[in-house]
């Protein structure tokens, strides 16, 4: 890594004007062109959550230190579900790199590749109510774990190799509905 790609652009700073303006039960969200824009507030951090609009299924979240305003840590998730994805990067006060977090380290295969493995394997990402990544604790093989929507009494799941992007099993299950 070069110098300048552990300094941080200066201008990057929490929006505490437009928080403020436009605050409301806790947080506060604005149209920025065609992306949604989340403002809202921990005990140690500003946030800033970026949602473009679909069909795109990665958002962005900024922290900001909340009495400097400036970068604390940026990186991606999976928006529908809340699953961090790719290099997360934090900062210190003064705006120098001091930590990157590979989110995908256990998960080779890239978000949009899986989507596509889904799709190859009927399933479409509309079709998923609950997605995770998990480690098997027996197996220790890290894994992709889709709850499907299906209909009412039968749990369909498929489970998919973290690291090959495989499909390992699809199960649908009945279940008895008194």
């Amino acid at each position: 890594m070069n110098e300048t790609d552990q300094h941080i652009d200066p201008n990057d700073r929490f929006d505490l004007f437009s928080y403020e303006r436009y605050f409301n039960d806790g947080a506060c969200i604005i149209r920025e062109g065609e992306d949604l824009m989340y403002l809202s507030e921990t005990p140690d951090a500003y946030l800033k959550q970026v949602y473009p609009p679909d069909p795109a299924t990665v958002a962005t979240l900024t922290s900001y230190f909340p009495d400097t305003l400036t970068l604390k840590s940026r990186g991606q998730f999976i928006k529908e579900w809340d699953i961090p994805i790719g290099i997360w990067k934090e900062y210190d006060r003064y705006g120098m790199e001091v930590e990157s977090i590979n989110q995908d380290e256990h998960y080779p295969v890239s978000w949009e590749e899986m989507q596509k493995r889904f799709l190859a394997n009927g399933i479409h990402v509309d079709d998923i109510r609950q997605l995770r990544r998990i480690q098997n604790p027996n197996t220790q093989r890290y894994l992709w774990v889709l709850t499907l929507k299906s209909p009412h009494g039968i749990i369909d799941i498929a489970q998919f190799d973290g690291e090959t992007g495989d499909l390992i099993e699809r199960k649908q299950t009945q279940i008895k509905v008194s």
